[in-house]
């Protein structure tokens, strides 16, 4: 790189002594390279600087040199100093990457979770931070602070301009950032739903219910007024509090799922074509292919951002474009497909039900045919708390009949 920068030219070597030429250049410190022998000369590559001093070692050696090539910048610039336009293009194409640098063409968030990248970037357009804007607005304090500020899952905010790329580095919290306040006032625990009592824990409140009944959905399972009775078992007065504990109860969960046996199939035929597409802003220009027959096709685009160093972005997107001809008809279902389906729909189910926390005892599932259908139904006997707070349900005041007074 620093020879074509400062110019080279090859050299052939004739005369006298040759030998006493090149020890003469090796004593006066001239940078010689790539010595071959051509028909019983020598040829050399030497810099454009080195061959400016080499005039007196050529009058004492008694040789001759003789240019064969020329090579670099300096011979590069003289042959096209009369191409004005060439010029003018060069030192545009130059001013425009300069001016494109002073833009950012690119914003990439690193170290988010919780919040997807079209979440931030909606964000940011709100904040008047998008691709595009100029370099010097983006006040980043301010952005870090901002970010921390409309998303309190977000404990850590590095953000910075790197060439043209805005860079976001995020910090999430581990742990729920806001826990939902409770209600502390008196309640109730009623039963959320149908099902047997397996085991129940009494923090607060009185038991209205053991383990091995059987209870209804909205029923009192600890009742939230406790009773001071005197020595005669009368009751003297009652104070209300928060009924807590836990009940754990085997209930039932159903599902039923109704699948047409036919179905359509789509498959590909093997043909493919590819092709690629351009974008920049709004402007876009695809090469590809037309498709031409009846039958469909599916096409994949993989979209990269120009980038010409580190993180040199440019507002320039390239896109590779793969197409696959798709045959679509419809056909039965197997009987391992049925199976695979009835399997799979049940592993969601049970698993959808185990985040929820509860515990899956038995697992029932089967399959029904009908003419046009294939119904996949299921039983799952869990085990999960069913206790949920309520508002206390007051007690019914016996009426008590006056004495009739006689005339």
């Amino acid at each position: 790189m620093l020879h074509r920068l400062e110019g080279t030219v090859r050299i052939r070597l004739s005369g006298y002594s040759p030998e006493r030429f090149l020890n003469l250049c090796n004593a006066r410190g001239l940078e010689i390279w790539d010595i071959r022998c051509v028909d019983g000369d020598y040829e050399f590559n030497m810099t454009l600087k080195g061959f400016q001093r080499v005039r007196p070692v050529v009058r004492k050696s008694k040789v001759r040199l003789k240019i064969v090539g020329r090579e670099g910048f300096p011979f590069f610039l003289r042959r096209n100093r009369t191409r004005k336009l060439w010029v003018l293009g060069a030192a545009g194409f130059f001013f425009l990457l300069y001016g494109m640098s002073l833009f950012i063409w690119d914003i990439e968030f690193q170290g988010n979770y919780q919040y997807t990248d079209d979440t931030l970037n909606r964000y940011l357009n709100e904040r008047d931070i998008a691709c595009g804007m100029w370099k010097s607005r983006v006040d980043c304090p301010r952005l870090e602070s901002d970010l921390r500020s409309a998303f309190p899952e977000i404990s850590w905010v590095s953000a910075r301009v790197m060439g043209t790329r805005l860079l976001v580095e995020i910090k999430e919290n581990q742990v729920i950032s806001s826990v939902k306040e409770e209600d502390e006032g008196a309640a109730d625990l009623a039963a959320g739903k149908d099902g047997v009592i397996r085991s129940m824990i009494v923090r607060s409140g009185q038991a209205r219910t053991a383990v091995g009944d059987r209870v209804q959905k909205g029923q009192v399972l600890i009742a939230g007024t406790l009773s001071i009775t005197d020595d005669s078992g009368q009751e003297v007065r009652s104070y209300e509090v928060r009924a807590d504990g836990d009940v754990w109860a085997e209930t039932v969960y159903t599902y039923q799922e109704t699948i047409p046996l036919v179905h359509q199939v789509r498959i590909p035929t093997g043909r493919e074509k590819r092709g690629w597409s351009i974008r920049w802003g709004e402007l876009s220009y695809t090469c590809l292919l037309p498709s031409f027959g009846e039958k469909e096709w599916d096409y994949e685009r993989e979209e990269k951002q120009v980038r010409l160093f580190g993180n040199f972005y440019l507002p320039i997107y390239i896109s590779q474009i793969r197409g696959r001809e798709m045959e679509e008809y419809e056909r039965p279902y197997t009987q391992e497909e049925i199976l695979e389906l009835a399997a799979d729909y049940n592993r969601r189910f049970a698993e959808n039900l185990e985040e929820k926390g509860v515990q899956i005892l038995e697992n029932d599932d089967r399959i029904e045919r009908s003419a046009e259908n294939c119904i996949l139904k299921g039983e799952l006997t869990v085990l999960e708390q069913i206790g949920e707070p309520v508002p206390i349900q007051q007690k019914e005041e016996e009426s008590v009949p006056s004495e009739t007074q006689g005339f």
